[in-house]
C-alpha cells in the first residue's frame, strides 16, 4: 500500500509518500511546495487545487491523509491552514480516493506501535532522509496512520 500524508504551515505544503505497512513503513518521497499565504483567496484556492492534484497524480492509487491543525486564530490563518484541506478532500473525491484526517494527538504510541516520542518515531522509518524537520515529520505521520497492518 502507498499513502500520501500532508501537513500545511504558513507558506508551505509538506507531502510525504510512504509504502509498506504500519508496522514496517518505508520512505518513498518528501516534498515541500511554497506558497504566498497573503494572495487573494480565489488565487490561493486555485493554487491549492492545482498543486494538491499534481502531488496526488504522481502516486498511483494512494491512500491520502492529512494533519488538521486546530490552531487557526484568524480568518487569514483559516485561509491557509484549514481551507486547503477542504480542497484536498474535493480533489480526493474527484479521483475516487480514500482520505483521512488526524490531529497531532492522533499520532499516539498505540496507533503507531512506537514507544517513544511520535516525532522520533519518524527516524525509524526505513529509507527516510537524514535531516527532516517537524513539518515534514507531521506529513509522514499522517501517511503512516493510513498504512495497512
Amino acid at each position: 500500500m502507498t499513502a500520501i500524508g500532508f501537513n500545511i504551515s504558513k507558506g508551505a505544503i509538506w507531502s510525504c509518500v510512504l509504502d509498506g505497512t504500519r508496522t514496517a513503513p518505508e520512505f518513498r518521497d518528501l516534498g515541500r511546495q511554497r506558497f504566498n499565504p497573503d494572495q487573494p483567496r480565489p488565487e490561493l484556492a486555485n493554487y491549492f487545487k492545482q498543486v494538491l492534484g499534481e502531488i496526488i497524480d504522481r502516486v498511483p492509487s494512494p491512500r491520502i491523509a492529512y494533519r488538521l491543525t486546530l490552531n487557526a486564530k484568524s480568518a487569514d490563518q483559516v485561509a491557509y491552514l484549514c481551507f486547503p484541506f477542504g480542497i484536498l478532500n474535493l480533489v480526493a473525491h474527484e479521483r475516487g480516493l480514500a482520505i483521512d484526517q488526524f490531529t497531532t494527538a492522533s499520532f499516539s504510541k498505540k496507533a503507531l506501535g512506537f514507544s517513544g516520542d511520535r516525532l522520533d518515531a519518524c527516524d525509524t522509518i526505513k529509507g527516510r532522509p537524514d535531516n527532516w524537520d517537524r513539518d515534514a515529520k507531521l506529513a509522514a505521520l499522517s501517511a503512516w496512520m493510513v498504512l495497512d497492518g
